[in-house]
């Protein structure tokens, strides 16, 4: 992924959009709201019916969510085993949902851009309410 999509590694690992806060976590792997920011270049993209930006977009979320929810693991067991189940299968949801737009995304929408509009927006909203559900679980706001 190159730097024509808006983003590149040092950007990710210096600071958040305000400037303030490293938007990686333990193991340099993107934190909640970076990857908000990632869905919502991604929905950017889809609302300006630019298919090469939003196949690059959600590629590059499918690659980063997947790494975030394995460094996430192992704060997940420190949980309820009830409250990690829901939070663990949300994810697994995600990241289907995730896939499942890549998958679309690389046939180029066909025919089918608004459908692709709303799917981002699916996910951009699945998104957010995860990475709440997992701050308010796991106590860190900036999680």
């Amino acid at each position: 992924m190159g730097d024509d999509a808006g983003w590149n590694r040092e950007d990710r690992r210096s600071c958040n959009a305000s400037g303030q806060q490293p938007i990686t976590g333990h193991h340099g792997r993107l934190r909640h709201d970076a990857l908000l920011t990632l869905a919502q270049k991604a929905q950017a993209a889809a609302a300006d019916g630019d298919i090469h930006r939003l196949e690059q977009a959600v590629s590059y979320l499918l690659d980063e969510l997947a790494l975030h929810i394995l460094d996430e693991r192992s704060a997940l067991v420190t949980l309820a085993p009830s409250e990690e189940r829901i939070l663990t299968r949300g994810q697994g949801h995600l990241l289907s949902d995730v896939a499942a737009l890549a998958e679309a995304t690389s046939t180029g929408c066909h025919g089918q851009t608004k459908q692709c509009v709303n799917r981002v927006q699916e996910v951009l909203t699945r998104l957010y309410l995860q990475a709440r559900d997992e701050r308010l679980a796991l106590h860190d706001p900036a999680a």
